[in-house]
């Protein structure tokens, strides 16, 4: 087996991995936030980006803690979709297809899975702000989107993977007609 094959199959098992851990750890952590269980956020394994004290006064129910979760699954699935398309890159690189049509097609999925992490980010950020501060008394709720710099890089990342699939599928025709050319 090649260094390539080799290789291949590590990251895919790690990223299988992957696959697994995320949601659990996502679970794990709106069921343990600030309580005496919480050894990711107290250890600075994973940290929100929005500070929960500025949203919230109360201590968080347990609806509150169920519908944080849900919307972290729901933005965690966009990375899901993105560890399932770079698992298929990688079994296809074990199995010695590097230049192919399926794979200009993971990097292009990959490029449009960029532009769907940015847009969750986003939608995620407002939908847990709030969550966070629904139970906040009226008039002390907050609604807040943002959009940061590193937004920005990854779109622009988005848009150099879909021009280098694009460059893949293009490379892969003309492979593909030289090789039927006699």
């Amino acid at each position: 087996m090649s260094n390539i094959q080799k290789n291949s199959r590590r990251v895919r098992i790690f990223l299988q991995f992957l696959f697994v851990i995320i949601p659990v750890s996502v679970i794990y952590y709106w069921f343990t936030v600030d309580t005496a269980y919480d050894f990711i956020s107290s250890s600075g394994i994973f940290e929100l980006s929005l500070d929960m004290n500025n949203l919230t006064q109360q201590p968080l129910s347990t609806s509150t803690r169920l519908f944080a979760g849900a919307a972290s699954l729901l933005v965690s699935a966009i990375t899901l979709y993105g560890l399932t398309v770079l698992i298929h890159l990688f079994r296809n690189y074990e199995k010695s297809e590097i230049f192919s049509q399926d794979n200009a097609r993971c990097y292009q999925k990959l490029g449009y899975c960029l532009f769907y992490w940015v847009f969750g980010s986003m939608i995620y950020g407002g939908l847990l702000s709030v969550i966070l501060s629904f139970n906040n008394p009226p008039g002390e709720r907050i609604f807040m989107l943002g959009f940061a710099g590193m937004d920005l890089l990854t779109i622009i990342l988005g848009f150099i993977v879909v021009i280098i699939s694009w460059v893949m599928k293009e490379g892969h025709k003309i492979a593909d007609e030289n090789s039927r050319t006699i």
